[in-house]
């Protein structure tokens, strides 16, 4: 009589096994089926202030264009109704592209500028970085704006060249 029990409680415990074994796989696949990604609000807000900038990079390029030789112009923000929210001077540099200070207040001076706000994003603090190549030159210079978890894009005041966000 033991023999038969002890292939009973074997076969049991296999077929226990392998039910968990499929419960295991089912819940895997509907949890992976069910899955949603919640989008990173803040990289998104980030991405928006990179497209304002890259515009208003472009704009204040073309106001130059019109007004040369200036240094400074006045940019005009708008909201999504075409409503006046603020206006900002912009110093421009002599290829008739936004810059300022060769340092790490210039080129938060420059992302006010064009942004229209402070170097926030949701909530983040945006960091603001100059770099140089070995000469402290105006055109050699270029911003980089970043959060701190990594994303990042660089501005190029001498050629007015905006680059796209980056991990």
């Amino acid at each position: 009589m033991k023999k038969i029990n002890e292939n009973t409680s074997t076969s049991a415990n296999v077929l226990k096994a392998a039910i968990a074994a499929v419960f295991a796989v089912v819940l895997g696949i509907a949890i992976n089926f069910l899955h949603t990604d919640e989008k990173d609000t803040t990289t998104s807000a980030f991405t928006a202030n990179l497209e304002t900038f890259k515009g208003h990079v472009t704009s204040s390029h073309w106001q130059w264009r019109v007004r040369q030789p200036t240094t400074m112009i006045m940019l005009i923000h708008y909201d999504k109704t075409g409503k006046e929210t603020n206006r900002t001077p912009v110093r421009m540099n002599h290829n008739g592209w936004p810059t300022a200070d060769l340092s790490n207040e210039g080129c938060e001076k420059i992302w006010t500028s064009l942004v229209g706000g402070p170097l926030r994003v949701d909530g983040f603090k945006v960091h603001a970085n100059y770099y140089a190549e070995l000469d402290d030159d105006e055109d050699n210079y270029w911003c980089r704006y970043g959060l701190s978890r990594g994303a990042y894009f660089d501005y190029f005041p001498a050629s007015g060249f905006v680059t796209n966000l980056s991990d």
